[in-house]
């Protein structure tokens, strides 16, 4: 199956309703041992960048705020007040829609065009948010396209890591650090 014909098949199922939780991950390179890439869902108006894993971790967890599902079982914690509030007004600005008055802002061929310049791509699926932490399954061609099951985010950082060791495409720079680098530079 070529490139093209697998994201033709994977984006449609995006557009699903009860899969508003689906998230494509599109990795587009790496520096060492970090990938970067962009995550795609149809109810997101636009991709959303990560530098890392760690950042891919938090941004997953953020867009599950955005589209109000699956909900958290717990509140997040902080090191201090002031952190807490920084939080919260940060995070309130983001509307949070409910799910079924939700409109789909982009269709499968618009996600399946971005997906196309990934140099990988992994379907992840949030079933849950328990124990300030995600669960849920993953499916691609580096998992022989059968869904494997996550229980943390940091299990899931550990499965993505393995991806570096996996395969040599990423090492090469990425678009998400060229573009860091250029605004620090103004």
């Amino acid at each position: 199956m070529t490139k093209n014909e697998e994201m033709d098949h994977f984006c449609p199922s995006l557009n699903i309703t009860d899969r508003v939780n689906t998230m494509l991950i599109c990795f587009h390179g790496g520096m060492g041992e970090d990938l970067c890439g962009q995550i795609l869902n149809c109810y997101v108006d636009s991709p959303v960048w990560f530098s890392n894993i760690g950042d891919l971790m938090l941004k997953l967890d953020e867009m599950c705020d955005w589209i109000a599902t699956p909900l958290p079982s717990t509140e997040p914690r902080f090191l201090n007040n002031e952190m807490a509030e920084q939080y919260r007004n940060r995070t309130m600005e983001k509307n949070k829609i409910p799910v079924k008055a939700k409109i789909q802002l982009q269709d499968s061929k618009t996600l399946s065009s971005l997906a196309i310049r990934a140099k990988e791509t992994l379907m992840v699926k949030i079933e849950y948010r328990q124990n300030a932490s995600m669960q849920g399954r993953v499916i691609g061609k580096l998992t022989s396209k059968k869904y494997v099951w996550f229980r943390s985010s940091l299990e899931l950082m550990r499965m993505i890591k393995e991806i570096t060791i996996k395969t040599s495409v990423f090492n090469n720079s990425c678009p998400c650090h060229t573009m860091v680098e250029k605004l620090k530079s103004v």
